[in-house]
């Protein structure tokens, strides 16, 4: 149904490196698609990027093409490689009333699940969508840096999403394992437009 999707191929490595890849639901005429990686053992994308940029977007792209490239099926690429690789993410986090639960305590429940699968060997590909979101700037900033470097000292692989640039300030443990990768708006007059491309 979907010819110009590719066939991935599956790496001894542990890697995630994919040339045009695109959201499977959106509109062929409508898709914007980006290259991401490669992302090796220990490597990590920070995403930043205004409201309605694309940043979870680019996060779910990754998700789907690991996940369908897992289960044998074309995806929505150019190209895909990548190696035997264990998803685990934090998207979408609510809080629950039920659950006596507020946003904060929710992801750090699910945020201990990736750690969990972390702790378990190299080869997670991690995708934490606005990390630490239900926290104070200067808790989230040190909580998201700790997470994330404790992540790739245990071999993970992945991508983080934020509004808040100070994360983006790569200096210590991240400086030479994440790369800054960005979503810019366009705005002329009173109209703010997005061209949903993907820039260092």
């Amino acid at each position: 149904d979907f010819p110009a999707f590719a066939w991935p191929e599956i790496s001894a490595d542990l890697r995630f490196d994919a040339r045009a890849l695109g959201h499977p639901l959106v509109a062929a005429d409508k898709r914007v698609s980006n290259d991401v990686g490669p992302l090796v053992e220990g490597q990590a994308l920070v995403v930043t990027g205004s409201n309605m940029s694309g940043k979870s977007t680019l996060l779910r792209s990754i998700g789907i093409a690991a996940v369908m490239a897992t289960a044998g099926a074309s995806v929505c690429a150019e190209s895909l490689v990548l190696g035997r690789l264990r998803l685990a993410t934090s998207m979408r986090v609510s809080d629950s009333l039920a659950e006596g639960a507020s946003r904060f305590y929710a992801e750090l429940r699910r945020l201990k699940l990736v750690t969990d699968m972390a702790a378990r060997g190299p080869g997670v590909l991690f995708l934490l969508d606005e990390m630490l979101y239900g926290t104070n700037a200067r808790e989230r900033l040190i909580g998201a840096r700790a997470t994330i470097a404790w992540l790739l000292d245990h071999g993970a692989l992945g991508a983080v999403s934020t509004h808040d640039l100070a994360l983006a300030d790569l200096s210590g443990p991240l400086a030479t394992r994440a790369r800054n990768v960005h979503f810019e708006e366009q705005v002329a007059g009173d109209a703010m437009t997005f061209d949903y491309r993907l820039r260092d």
